[in-house]
Order: structure tokens, then sequence, then C-alpha cells
């Protein structure tokens, strides 16, 4: 079993291997003020003992004959005191210089490794099956993602560098102090052991009371994204209370998890301080006796202060870096969590699919959303290459269903049926090249806060212009291309420039133009447009389904005139499947009967 500390090592050892030159130059850099830090003491020490011992009210040669030590000019001394200062103002210039170049890197390192990490984990998000997207909002995943790894990025950068440069401080600090008198390092260094034994029992103190806070902070972003994307149907049905009631309960919770968390981490902090408020003061007892004694002198004592001061930081430091490890702990926590957590669609298949129109066959299929809740039951079909399927039931029947596996967005258990492309299982095939295959538009679009370009390429800059422009004249968009202040610079979304649904609709049909798949999944375009923008729009899929296997998910009669066969279903079952013109002319059938009435929900009924 791994011990506690080795999941920490782990996330900085994988993202910071990357940068390990800025690592060694930021440990250098630490090194380099350590050593300054440990020497300016020295010099204060040495500047005092120069300071009292010669000035010029005091008879020199009184002192240095007691001392046994040859007599000195007393310019020559101020010349020594002078140089002193001068070096130590000089280290202290260096010292800031070492400490800004430090934070800087520091700061790159932090933002260079913990954008990776974000990285990793959103591609490892979308990567994962609709089951779990349905289960989780995008309010709660941007937290998750990236508030989660915003807690580490100090932390990451600086724990080990930090921990390390503070412990070669408080080594140094401790030899120094014992070359001085071994009663004064030993002082020190229980003071120092205790202090550090304290922290590590304490280590863990609030690491589940900031996991928590972490938890809750995803739920209010989830209830804010889920609020906002809800807006319209909120205000016409007079949810505005009821949803300010929703927020301020996450609100509430997330304020009252983190103030047990930060009391929690307080009281570390407090223990901490009380302990070092203590022996710092029983440190200096041992001094009086020792001045007493003559055994040290003034100078000396004031060194001890100054040290006493200095092993305070790195104690502060470890410190910080031990409270900031227990919040950090609780984003690792949940990030390991997130990454541990295993799509249901296995990309195992090593078959790709060959050029042109593809033929798709579904034998006896069922699936299941939930355990044994089926959606679709022995679902039979075969589609030959370049051909048509209309697809037609009432809401819930199972279609939008039958389009998710083709995609995969979902996968049927293994012994309910198979999908069949080319003849090959859909899941020997590359999940890369079948999806690169197949194009799947919904009635839902989604665009982006981005330019034309962008929103019809999905941020591809490898395609010109010229072929942007050109699609978006074949399928109608022409004369709205041209309206745009800035044209395929212009920035656009649903509410700006005029952005219909049905405009919506076609520039989702451009994406597909621009990805020229050989196989397309039509998921009730038109439906919810005028008829004027439909006409536009049927037109447009005309052009699209040429040399294509088609499959559209009808909503109006007028999209099933182009489709060569038609597949009826209700409640997840095959009421009718058949060549369309054949099912046309049978009076018998139901198809016929749609026809006839134009109403799917009463002939289903």
């Amino acid at each position: 079993m791994k011990i506690p500390l080795q999941k920490y090592w782990d996330v900085q050892k994988k993202y910071l291997a990357p940068f390990k030159k800025r690592v060694l130059l930021l440990a250098l850099l630490l090194g380099s003020g350590t050593v300054l830090l440990i020497l300016s003491p020295l010099l204060i020490e040495r500047f005092i003992f120069l300071a009292t011992n010669g000035h010029p009210l005091q008879d020199p040669n009184i002192y240095w004959e007691s001392q046994s030590i040859l007599v000195l000019d007393i310019g020559n001394i101020y010349q020594t005191l002078l140089l002193l200062a001068a070096i130590f103002t000089v280290l202290m210039v260096i010292q800031q210089i070492i400490t800004l170049g430090s934070v800087y890197l520091s700061q790159t390192l932090s933002w260079s490794s913990t954008n990776m990490l974000r990285f990793d984990l959103t591609k490892h998000c979308i990567n994962l099956d609709m089951t779990f997207h349905n289960e989780h909002k995008p309010g709660e995943m941007i937290e998750r993602i990236d508030g989660d790894v915003n807690t580490l990025a100090t932390f990451l950068s600086q724990f080990s560098v930090q921990l390390v440069t503070s412990l070669l401080i408080i080594t140094g600090s401790l030899a120094l102090l014992f070359s001085k008198h071994w009663i004064i390092g030993l002082s020190f260094t229980a003071f120092t052991f205790l202090a550090i034994i304290i922290m590590y029992i304490l280590r863990n103190f609030s690491v589940k009371a900031w996991e928590k806070q972490r938890q809750t902070s995803a739920d209010l972003y989830g209830t804010i994204e889920e609020s906002l994307s809800a807006i319209e149907d909120i205000r016409a049905n007079r949810g505005i209370k009821n949803s300010m009631r929703k927020f301020f309960d996450a609100s509430r919770k997330d304020f009252k998890a983190f103030k047990r968390a930060l009391v929690r981490g307080q009281v570390f902090v407090m223990a901490i301080w009380g302990v070092i408020a203590i022996i710092n003061t029983l440190i200096f007892a041992p001094s009086i006796p020792l001045v007493r004694n003559g055994v040290i002198d003034l100078p000396t004592v004031f060194l001890i202060q100054m040290f006493a001061g200095i092993l305070l930081r790195p104690i502060f430091v470890i410190t910080r870096q031990m409270q900031d490890l227990q919040i950090a702990g609780a984003s690792i926590d949940r990030i390991n969590k997130l990454f541990e957590i295993e799509t249901k669609i296995h990309d195992t298949g090593l078959e790709k699919l060959s050029p042109g129109p593809l033929n798709i066959e579904f034998n006896k299929l069922s699936f299941a959303y939930n355990e044994d809740d089926y959606v679709l039951n022995n679902i039979s079909f075969k589609l030959e290459p370049g051909q048509t399927l209309g697809i037609v039931g009432h809401t819930g029947s199972g279609k939008t269903t039958i389009s998710r596996l083709i995609f995969r967005l979902y996968d049927a258990k293994q012994n309910d049926g198979t999908i069949r492309v080319n003849d090959t299982n859909i899941t020997d095939l590359s999940l890369l090249d079948l999806r690169d295959k197949i194009s799947y538009v919904t009635q839902n679009v989604e665009l982006f806060q981005a330019s034309v370009r962008d929103n019809v390429t999905l941020f591809d800059k490898r395609i010109p212009d010229i072929r942007i422009e050109s699609i978006l004249l074949d399928i109608g968009l022409g004369d709205w291309l041209e309206k745009l202040p800035e044209g395929l610079d212009t920035i656009i979304s649903s509410s700006e420039h005029g952005i219909s649904a049905g405009e919506a609709q076609l520039l989702a049909l451009a994406r597909v133009f621009i990805k020229s798949p050989n196989l397309v999944v039509l998921d009730e375009a038109s439906s919810r447009l005028d008829p004027a923008t439909e006409n536009l729009l049927d037109l447009a899929i005309e052009k699209l389904l040429i040399n294509r296997t088609g499959i559209v998910i009808a909503h109006r009669l007028a999209t099933l005139e182009r489709v060569d066969d038609v597949l009826i279903i209700d409640k997840g079952k095959t009421i009718e499947y058949g060549r369309r013109e054949e099912l046309a002319q049978n009076p018998q059938s139901k198809f016929y009967q749609l026809l006839q009435t134009g109403e799917i929900e009463e002939l289903l009924k």
C-alpha cells in the first residue's frame, strides 16, 4: 500500500518532469538564497563585535590586551565596519534579486504544470461516456477541473523545493549554533524537532473538511450553471424565487463547509505558533548564564536572536506547506478519483473503414440506459451504401438512442444484439476512425462564443477561408455572411448578429460539409423551424446526402420525401420497416396512414 505522501510525489513527478531545467534553476536560486540568509547574521555579528569593542570612548589597548589579541588601529576598525556594511548591503540586494527570480520562476512552473494537469483532466472527462456526463452538471465539472487544479498551483511547483530549502536552512542554522555552544545548539534542535513532530501529528487535521468544501463548491457552480441554462423557463414559469432559494441553499452549504475547513486549518496553525511562542522564549534561558559566565558575548546573543527568527521562517514555511498539503490533499484525492473513473466505451478496435458511403446493419439490437430498463427491443434493419433511412416515432420511442449508438456515445451489452458497419462489428472498429467517418447533427446546435470561422471549422486552423465561404454560399448562408460586419472574423453566439435557430442548424451542416463524412445522422434537424427556413435547410440536407449514406430522424413529413427506407418504431419496438415507395403505396401500412393523416403522435396512440 502506498504511503500517504506518495500520491503527492506522484503528481509532482509527473507534471514537473517536463520542466526539469526550471526546477533545477529554482532549486539553485532558493539554495543561493539560503546561503545568503545564513551568512547575513554572521556579518552582523562581526559588525556588532567590532563596533562595540572598537568604540573611541573605550581604551582599545586594555580590551585587546585582556583578550590577548593584537591591538588594532581605530581607523582600521572603522574601515572594516564600512566594508562589512557594504558587503551586507550588496548581499541583501542580491538576495532580493534571487527572491524576485524565485517568485517569477515558481509562478511560471506553477501555471505550466497545472495547465498540463488541466489538459489531461479535461481530455479524460471528454473521453468519458455519456453516462458520466448525464450524472455531472457542467458547472460542477468546471469547478472540479479548474477549481481543484487551481488549489494545486503553488503546491505543485514549490512544495518539494521549499521543503528541501527549509530543511537546508534548519540544518545550516543548527550546525552554526552548535559551533557557538553545544547547549545553544541542543536547545534549538529540541525546539525544531518538537515543532516538526507536532506539525506531522496535525498534518491531516483538516483534509476531510477541505475535501467536503471542494465538493460543496462544485455543487454551487453546478447550481449556477443549471439556473443560467434554464433562465427562459425559470422566468416564463415564475421560478426566479425558487431558483434563488436553491442558490442560497447551495451557497450556505458551501460557506459552512468553507468556514469549517478554514477553522480546522487555523487551529493547526495556532497550535504550531503556540508551541513556537513558548519554546522560543525558553531558548533564551540558557543564554543568560552563558553570558554571565563569559562563555558567550553580547554579539553572540544577538546572533542567537537572529537565528531564532531565521529558524522560525523555515518552520513557518513547513507549517504553511503542511497546511497547503492538506488542502492539496483534498484536491488531489478528488482529481485522482476523477482519473480513476473509466469510460464504458472501450476503444479496442483496430479495423478502419474504407472510403465511400457506408452500409450499416442493426441485428436484433436491444439497449437499456439503466439496468433492465430497455428503451430499444430487438431492432433490426440494414441500410445499403448511399441509401437513406428515415426513422419515425413519437417522442420517447427510441429514435435518438439509435443515433447515439451509431456514434458510440453508448454501447449495447454484449448479448443484446450487434451493430455492423461495412460488415464489421462496430466495437471492432477504431473509435477515432468511426467518428471521423460519421457526422451526427442534433436539433440542439451549440454555438461557441467565437468567430464564424471557428464555429464552422471547430477551431481547425488548417481549413482555408475560401473553402469555408464556398460551403456557406452553397448551403444558403451567403447573404447572411455578407451582412456580418467582419465576415468570417465576426464573433457570434446564439443571441448575436441575428443567429436564428435555422441559421444555427445551417452552420451545423456547414461543419459536416467541412468534415466530409461517409455517413450522416440527422436527429430531427428541421424541428422547430418556420417553413421558409425549413425549405432552405432541406435543400442543404439534400446536397449533404449526395454520395453519402444517411439516417434521418424525421420530425416533419417533408423530411421523409428523400429517404429510401422507412423505420417506424414505438416504445423501442419496430412497428414497420421497408422501402418507402412500397410502404407509401400499401393502404395497410402505418406509413401510408401517416401520409394521409400527417400526425405521427395520433397514428401511434
